[in-house]
């Protein structure tokens, strides 16, 4: 089974540099200014212009801009990630959702199944978490404390198409450990 890798919050060129010689299929740029891994648009652009067709760039908001011209690809990103509603059709979506997913997801529209923001689960929860992403009907991205120590386990437990991982490899808020990503 094939499955795609996001390494998410960047916030530096050697750290997109890293994740994409490790081979991630995706990078994920934080727009979120309260986050510790959040960065501008301007910024999160300046970064997406190191990364090659081969990768896919995702801008991570808590709210998915409405007002935003023009498709995400011409903002310069390949798909938003939000955790807000989105409708049928949206192959440029992937809705987030901590905790519990929603009983019913328009068709075709990608999940990231994540964890509290901060949350710092025990093995049991984690596997939980595991355990719910794997019954979800629609393509799953699974998030949630996701480290190279875990994330085969999580992968056999879940059946996701991609995972993602931010804080499991870092050496602090917004930088990475390039060994952890390598890993």
């Amino acid at each position: 089974m094939s499955v795609l890798v996001k390494i998410c919050g960047l916030t530096r060129e050697q750290d997109v540099d890293a994740a994409l010689a490790a081979g991630a299929d995706m990078v994920g740029f934080v727009l979120v200014a309260t986050s510790p891994r959040g960065i501008s648009v301007e910024r999160a652009l300046e970064l997406a212009e190191r990364v090659p067709e081969s990768s896919r760039t995702v801008a991570v908001f808590e709210t998915a801009p409405v007002t935003v011209p023009g498709t995400v690809s011409e903002r310069g990103f390949d798909l938003v990630q939000s955790y807000d509603a989105v409708g049928p059709g949206r192959d440029d979506r992937i809705l987030g959702v901590r905790g519990e997913p929603p009983a019913e997801l328009p068709e075709g529209v990608a999940v990231l199944l994540d964890l509290a923001f901060g949350s710092r689960p025990d093995a049991d929860a984690l596997r939980a978490h595991w355990r719910r992403a794997a019954a979800v009907r629609s393509p799953v991205m699974l998030a949630g404390n996701l480290t190279p120590d875990n994330v085969a386990d999580a992968v056999r437990a879940a059946r996701p198409w991609a995972v993602d991982t931010a804080r499991g490899v870092e050496a602090a808020p917004g930088v990475k450990d390039h060994d952890l990503i390598a890993r």
